[in-house]
């Protein structure tokens, strides 16, 4: 259980009440398998590919990434041993925790949800916070990445499991913009980045990426618990790619952060454009 869940929280009673009984799926295990292979130091990248070479799927998701387009074919690495030392073991983390969400989000398309959309939003999100965190927080690029790729994962399982109630929140959102987590808090007991932390615990994430996706939306929060800044500021982006929330991004970067609007410009569009070709592996 998280440390920073309060009055012995029950995640999976949690979940239930709020999506109206619906049970969440089990994360795969095979993939938890292979992440706690990647989280023990004792663990080798030969112990870590034998796992990986039991999800074909994976294994060819990983080889993908290690063999970009500019690499010439003599180059070509087909050894997932190979693959890993040259990925490394965060970005390897990154992309196995990934695949299990995509697996486990709903796939189908509901009236504010469209899977393609969602995933390439969230892309678009996780390829700036890392690119940021390069910049703001060197040691916590993996983190950024993975936080703010996973940080709205709750969003499918509101809109298609709880529509009733959750539909006229979301389309408020869309039409007018504005806060979400201030809007779910405003007509309900609960806001889309708590409820992630509930999946977060069912699915045995790691605590610091519960916790950074628990608040990306929170700045007031102790220093102990302080998500860091690439994932709050790549919150704002709403999944529209709504001119106006670039330009706030870029303009919070600027004054709370000391990035200039150049620099901003010149990490948002390869890291759009690096979201789409990673949007075709994950998802």
């Amino acid at each position: 259980m998280f440390t920073f869940f309060k009055n012995k929280v029950d995640p999976k009673a949690k979940l239930k009440k709020v999506l109206k009984g619906y049970q969440l799926p089990s994360f795969p295990a095979l993939i938890l398998q292979i992440l706690q292979k990647i989280r023990n130091p004792f663990s080798s990248a030969a112990d870590i590919a034998q796992s990986l070479s039991l999800d074909p799927g994976l294994s060819a998701r990983l080889l993908s990434i290690a063999n970009p387009a500019a690499f010439s074919p003599i180059s070509r690495i087909e050894n997932l041993t190979q693959a890993i030392a040259l990925v490394g073991l965060s970005q390897l983390e990154s992309l196995v925790l990934g695949v299990g969400v995509a697996k486990g989000i709903p796939k189908q398309v509901c009236q504010w949800h469209d899977p393609a959309e969602f995933w390439l939003s969230s892309a678009k999100r996780a390829m700036v916070a890392s690119e940021l965190a390069q910049t703001l927080c060197p040691a916590k690029e993996s983190e950024c990445f993975t936080a703010a790729f996973l940080q709205d994962m709750a969003l499918p399982f509101l809109v298609c499991k709880r529509s009733d109630e959750y539909d006229p929140i979301f389309r408020k959102w869309h039409l007018e913009g504005g806060n979400l987590a201030q809007l779910e808090r405003e007509a309900l007991e609960w806001d889309h980045a708590e409820v992630a932390s509930w999946i977060c615990a069912e699915w045995e994430f790691p605590e610091n990426i519960a916790l950074a996706i628990k608040n990306h939306h929170n700045p007031n929060v102790d220093h102990e618990h302080e998500t860091a800044g690439p994932v709050r500021l790549v919150s704002i982006l709403g999944g529209n790619d709504a001119d106006d929330e670039v330009a706030e991004m870029i303009a919070k970067a600027d004054t709370d952060y000391g990035i200039s609007r150049e620099k901003m410009q010149s990490i948002i569009d390869p890291s759009f454009e690096r979201a789409r070709a990673f949007v075709r592996i994950i998802a």
